[in-house]
Parts: structure tokens; sequence; C-alpha cells
């Protein structure tokens, strides 16, 4: 049986709320303030319960969606880039291609690339013990 850590609920909580709110900024003290700490603490729980940086997942999961709606639709690359919160889309092809290697372009001409995608933060629940 998986015991529950102290501080997946948080973390869960947390990261549904990232998803909701992936299309704009999403601000390390805004979700601390949702936390109920600190910003170095509430990334510290993040880490220690994910493994990964809480900025890193954000910017991971924008862009994960990102490639699926470059793949899926005709839509400019610059209205995607701005529908994720991303200033420009100089900015956003500097960071797309930063982590995927490849241009945002790139992806959509070929949409069978193979990309390492970040799917949303899953944390199971605990499983009740059979008696």
């Amino acid at each position: 049986m998986r015991e529950l850590k102290p501080n997946e609920p948080l973390v869960a909580a947390l990261a549904d709320w990232i998803e909701d709110h992936l299309d704009r900024d999403i601000a390390l003290p805004e979700i601390a303030a949702r936390s109920g700490y600190s910003v170095s603490h509430m990334q510290g729980i993040f880490r220690a319960t994910t493994g990964m940086a809480i900025g890193h997942y954000i910017r991971e999961r924008k862009l994960t969606e990102a490639v699926l709606r470059l793949r899926n639709s005709d839509e400019r690359i610059l209205d995607i880039a701005v529908s994720y919160g991303f200033n420009s889309q100089s900015q956003f092809t500097t960071l797309f291609k930063k982590y995927f290697g490849v241009t945002p372009q790139a992806c959509r001409n070929d949409p069978a690339l193979p990309l390492r995608l970040t799917p949303p933060l899953h944390i199971p629940p605990p499983r009740n013990p059979t008696r």
C-alpha cells in the first residue's frame, strides 16, 4: 500500500491550479500565497514531492500544450505563444528551441518529431488497505 506523503495533497492542488491557468503568466508569489507558504518553502515542497522545480514544471507544461496546438491547429505561432503568456514569438521560439531542440515551425512541419512532452502532474491517491 502506498502511503500518502504529507505534502502530496497540497502539491496536487497547486498542480491542478497551474493547469487551469497555463494561459497566462503565473508568478511564483501568487502560487506561494495559494499554498500558505513562502515562495522558497513552497518551491522546496514542490521539488521534494515531484523531483522538479515548480518554475520548470510550469514552463514545460506550457511548452507541451503549445506543441499540441502546433500539431493540431493552423493557429499562428504568435497567437499560440501569446496564449500561453509568452511576451513575444521570439521569446517563445528561443525557449521552445532550447527545450525541444527544434523551432516551433519545425515542430509544426513534422508532427512525427519525437519530442519530450511533460504531461500534467498526477499524484495517485493512496490505496485503501483491503481487509
